[in-house]
């Protein structure tokens, strides 16, 4: 009896013993809460880092262990997941999770042949997303997918914003609202010059799948950055809480970088507005990072020669607020001149707002305290950071 009893007990510990060992739940499993995409190298040789972590990050961040993806790459975020596009053809945007190691484990993929790298990606809804083509010599087409299973739905044909003269044309951005998806287009001549000055948004309606008309506004000039809710990376249009839309325009041929407005319930720019950042901020500005209260953050140049294509490090963060048309100045001097096109805003809760800094001789991330406005270094970076972001 003593020996039956002393068995089952042998067996009831190899039993839990098994049941801890074979458990993503037990105590070696990772429980990724952080994800960061990190690019290294120079162009062409560029390699893009993609990982997590368990804890928030801190002290000096390296991409060891990490997925490696070749040439340099864009991060999105929708959910709980995160979605990298790979420059290069054909244009492919991949979906990754992370084990319960904590390691990237992709979970699906869309690659269409004929585009080059999707530069501009918008969700929806877990079953409805709108990824655009960057750069030129592609179809002129928008990939409409399910995020869910990563199952291309349909294309919407863009040739008819086709416009004479034009040999380059870039798709920059996406904002959705009313059923409509507002995209910026930026023209370019034979000469790499703007085909005009001014600024074109292209007006696309999601039940019939088709553009519906391009407007412009010549108060201001050609955007050069195309951001979305879901990327890292500046923003040239937002909408605010109550729905209506800014758009921002870049200085070029006399006329400044400047904020212009679609309001709710319209497809034309609104012509009782304009907000010239050139004015109010002293220097030319990029991007728009809008967080709550018409507060939005913009990057001002110290060096007119540095704009807008980053020759120098030369960028630091304005605060402005959209309806009131005023700025409070630089949010920290203790934040380095940073390279304006490759910095980003992300935040996901009502506390902190987290800046990619990506100076001369460093990269780090920043955090902006939304009460009070302080602003703390919070870790480095081994390489370039194209997204960083909370997952769970």
């Amino acid at each position: 009896m003593k020996r039956k009893v002393l068995l089952s007990l042998f067996s009831i510990c190899l039993l839990i013993y098994s049941c801890k060992k074979d458990s993503p739940s037990g105590s070696s499993a990772k429980k990724t809460n952080y994800a960061l995409s990190i690019t290294g190298g120079t162009y062409p040789n560029q390699t893009t880092y993609v990982f997590g972590t368990e804890q928030f990050p801190s002290g000096n961040v390296s991409a060891t262990g990490a997925l490696e993806l070749s040439s340099s790459g864009q991060m999105f975020k929708y959910g709980n997941e995160i979605y990298i596009a790979t420059f290069g053809a054909p244009a492919t945007l991949r979906k990754y999770g992370f084990d319960e190691n904590g390691k990237p484990k992709q979970a699906g993929s869309i690659s269409v042949p004929g585009l080059r790298t999707f530069g501009a990606v918008e969700f929806l809804s877990t079953t409805e997303a709108y990824a655009a083509s960057n750069g030129f010599g592609g179809i002129p087409k928008m990939v409409k997918f399910n995020p869910s299973t990563m199952e291309i739905l349909g294309y919407i044909d863009l040739s008819s914003l086709q416009l004479t003269g034009a040999t380059e044309i870039y798709y920059l951005g996406l904002v959705e609202r009313d059923g409509y998806l507002f995209m910026g287009v930026n023209y370019q001549n034979a000469s790499f010059k703007n085909l005009e000055d001014a600024v074109f948004v292209a007006v696309i309606n999601k039940s019939t799948s088709t553009v519906e008309k391009l407007i412009k506004d010549s108060r201001t000039n050609m955007m050069w950055n195309g951001g979305t809710t879901a990327s890292f990376s500046p923003s040239c249009l937002v909408k605010d809480a109550s729905g209506d839309i800014y758009v921002n325009g870049y200085a070029n041929n006399g006329k400044p970088s400047g904020i212009l407005k679609i309001k709710k319930g319209t497809t034309e720019f609104d012509p009782s507005y304009f907000f010239d950042l050139d004015a109010v901020t002293g220097g030319h500005c990029l991007g728009l990072f809008y967080f709550d209260n018409n507060n939005v953050f913009t990057v001002r140049y110290s060096d007119a020669s540095a704009y807008p294509f980053d020759g120098s490090a030369a960028g630091s963060f304005y605060k402005i607020n959209l309806s009131a048309k005023t700025s409070s100045g630089n949010i920290s001097t203790a934040i380095p001149a940073f390279f304006g096109g490759s910095t980003f805003m992300t935040k996901w809760d009502n506390e902190k707002i987290y800046f990619n800094v990506s100076a001369a001789g460093s990269n780090a991330v920043y955090s902006y305290k939304i009460s009070g406005g302080a602003v703390t270094k919070e870790f480095d970076l081994t390489g370039q950071c194209n997204g960083f972001t909370k997952i769970n």
